[in-house]
Formats: C-alpha cells, structure tokens, sequence
C-alpha cells in the first residue's frame, strides 16, 4: 500500500506542477472580445508581444446573443470569412487551450465585426524553441493594416472547405485564473497540493 500511496502522491505532484505551469490569458484584457475601441491596441499586437505556450488557454468574454468566436484557417482569416470554420464558440465564456505549437487564427462570427479588427493571430511556441519565442512561421499579422495574415491556406485551392463544428461551452479544461495574463493562483496551487496529500495518506 505504500508504493500505491507514494505513485499517487508522485502523480498529484506531477499534474500539478503541469497546471502551475500553464497561464490563462483574457482576450481583449477587461473590454473582452469585442471591436476594438478607437486607440486601443489591436489584438494581434498584444498576442506578438506574449510568448504563448502548449497547455495555456485563452478565455473570450463576449456577449452570447451579440457575438462568437470562429477558429478558421489563414485564407477564411484574411477574408473574414465567417461562413467557413474550423470550429464555432458561442457560450459568451469561451476557454481555449492551446494544445499545439504553430499559429491559431480566431475571429469574429459577425462579419462587420472581423472587419473592424476583431480578429486574433495566437502564435504558440514549440516544446524545443529557445527563449519561449514560437519558431519562425509563415504568418506575418500587420496589425496596422488589419491584422491580416500572410500564410497561404493549408489546402489547395479546389480542396473542400473545412466542416463546419460548433462546441457550445467551454470546450478545452481551463488552467490558471481568469485575470489577463494570469497562472493558476498561489490559493489554488497550494489547496489543490494539500488535497493530493491527503488522499496519497488516505491509502496506506
């Protein structure tokens, strides 16, 4: 019983560790997601400066009968192409985890909306790239002039358009808080530490 109890312990440990590790970011930080206010900085601009990695999420604030959120590929980005997406999130709380390196494209699900720069480019570092900074990609965002993105589609020109799908809720586990840029909180970290021991002790 005690090697049970020691695995037990050494697996809390380890999922908890992973947790502290992942951070939360609020998109569009206490506006939400929305239109961006005149002068306030592009989405695209906050995401170039935060160095994003495999297990953070992302959480959209929006208002649920007014707005939504679209993961679509580069070409449906630069379009603002809300007919064709990869996956459609219309909750008004949407957490994302970025479960992979490489670039996410997110954008409005009103046109006019997408078209008044509510669109996000998340860049997400590989497990191997130095000083947390994602690899070199072909996507090139230009906030200035919209945001949009340079990479060319990942499908040929005459292949299918992605399958619609729409995930209501919250479709990934969330980690960390919800403040912006925020990890899991000291409170939580220790309270969730402090469970794991004492269910390890429990099995002797």
């Amino acid at each position: 019983m005690a090697r049970r109890s020691c695995g037990l312990g050494l697996a809390c440990f380890a999922l908890l560790v992973a947790a502290a590790g992942a951070t939360q970011y609020k998109v569009g930080g206490d506006n939400g997601w929305a239109v961006p206010d005149a002068g306030a900085e592009p989405f695209n601009t906050w995401a170039e400066k935060t160095s994003f990695q495999i297990g953070d999420t992302l959480l959209f604030v929006y208002p649920k009968d007014k707005d939504s959120v679209l993961l679509v590929e580069p070409a449906d980005y630069n379009a603002c192409n809300t007919s064709s997406y990869d996956k459609q999130f219309d909750d008004g709380s949407t957490t994302f985890t970025l479960d992979r390196a490489g670039d996410f494209f997110f954008i409005s699900g009103v046109e006019d909306n997408c078209r008044a720069n509510e669109k996000l480019i998340v860049m997400v570092a590989g497990a191997g790239a130095p000083g947390g900074s994602p690899s070199p990609t072909p996507s090139a965002p230009a906030p200035s002039s919209g945001g949009d993105a340079k990479a060319p589609p990942s499908s040929s020109p005459n292949a299918p358009a992605p399958k619609n799908s729409t995930a209501k809720g919250a479709p990934h586990a969330a980690a960390g808080g919800d403040k912006n840029g925020a990890g899991l909180t000291v409170a939580g970290f220790l309270a969730s530490f402090v469970a794991c021991i004492a269910y390890a002790t429990l099995a002797f």
